[in-house]
């Protein structure tokens, strides 16, 4: 099991700190990591099968709390789970082969239960939820298998679905993998690698730019100002401005499958791949800017802690989340 070294020789730019251990083992899904940070805590959420491992890390010590999804089990495991903010509040998304679940995080109170009907025209096929983010102050994005987003707003406390961006024939036509929201821009990937940009104003929608995919899943975005980086089931990372619709730089970074991307404020880009290796790319240089291993693990989840240089990692099959602080005057 991982316990946070890299390779053999010390890496001089980054440290691991104490890791957080799990009560179970990480699956092997695409954004296996979620961390949202307030002033007194934060809190991580990665998925294992059918639980969420709810993990809130405050000065002193973790409390850790283990959540099952509705209905879900090995066979139908949760898909992703992801900490949202709205107005003040923190909210639990899971996607799941069952439907979507809107949770309370402080209490873990289940607020919505939303259901995905089966394709009439697809009867073989399964459908499910995956792909999340907050919109504005009151409204949750989320994906589903149809290539639909549906959107739900909160409403007294609750959830309702009011809304959902029709998949053919201006929107997505594969299953919904990510999205990301940006200055009032939306932006949403699928299993060909197509990314879609959608202008909103007020409670509509217009697709104002169209990245088309080659098949690879495009599995995971980010945004750094004008930029929309997409991350690739073929390995690749490309870089389009979503503003002129151009193609800013396409790099060959991974030898295996890429599950997770994350950008920070500053402008560096963690990626993190099946292949072991986790690369920081300085997105103002487009360049390589650091890079390490964990060996013998498949690498699921990254993220950047309270928009600092730090971060935390997640891996198929480990118990722990990773934490790497960067030392000082490097």
């Amino acid at each position: 099991m991982a316990t946070g070294t890299t390779d053999e020789q010390e890496d001089e730019l980054y440290t691991p700190d104490v890791p957080i251990t799990l009560k179970e083992s990480t699956s092997l899904f695409p954004n296996n990591l979620s961390v949202w940070g307030g002033k007194e805590a934060l809190h991580y959420t990665v998925t294992s099968r059918g639980i969420v491992n709810l993990v809130i890390g405050k000065t002193g010590g973790t409390m850790q709390k283990q959540m099952p999804g509705k209905d879900c089990s090995h066979a139908k495991p949760i898909l992703q789970a992801k900490l949202i903010a709205l107005s003040g509040n923190l909210y639990l998304v899971l996607c799941t082969f069952h439907g979507i679940q809107i949770h309370n995080a402080t209490d873990q109170r289940l607020l919505l239960f939303h259901p995905l009907p089966p394709d009439p025209s697809k009867p073989d096929e399964e459908v499910f939820a995956q792909g999340v983010c907050g919109i504005g102050h009151d409204t949750i994005a989320i994906g589903a298998s149809s290539g639909r987003i549906l959107l739900f707003r909160k409403d007294s406390g609750s959830f309702t679905c009011f809304s959902s961006l029709q998949a053919c024939p201006t929107g997505h036509n594969n299953p919904i993998c990510d999205m990301e929201y940006s200055n009032d821009q939306l932006l949403t990937s699928d299993d060909n690698g197509c990314i879609l940009v959608w202008k909103h104003k007020d409670d509509s929608f217009e697709l104002i730019n169209t990245f088309e995919g080659a098949g690879s899943p495009c599995s995971t975005l980010a945004v750094y100002n004008d930029y929309v980086i997409g991350g690739y089931g073929s390995g690749h990372i490309r870089v389009h401005n979503y503003k002129d619709g151009s193609l800013v730089a396409e790099i060959t970074a991974h030898a295996r499958w890429i599950n997770a991307i994350h950008a920070n404020s500053r402008g560096l880009l963690a990626s993190v791949s099946e292949d072991t290796i986790i690369n920081i790319w300085d997105l103002n240089k487009l360049d390589l800017y650091h890079s390490l291993s964990i060996p013998n693990v498949q690498l699921c989840g990254v993220q950047f802690l309270q928009d600092s240089d730090d971060f935390a990692v997640t891996g198929y099959d480990m118990k722990d989340i990773l934490i790497f602080r960067k030392n000082a005057k490097k």
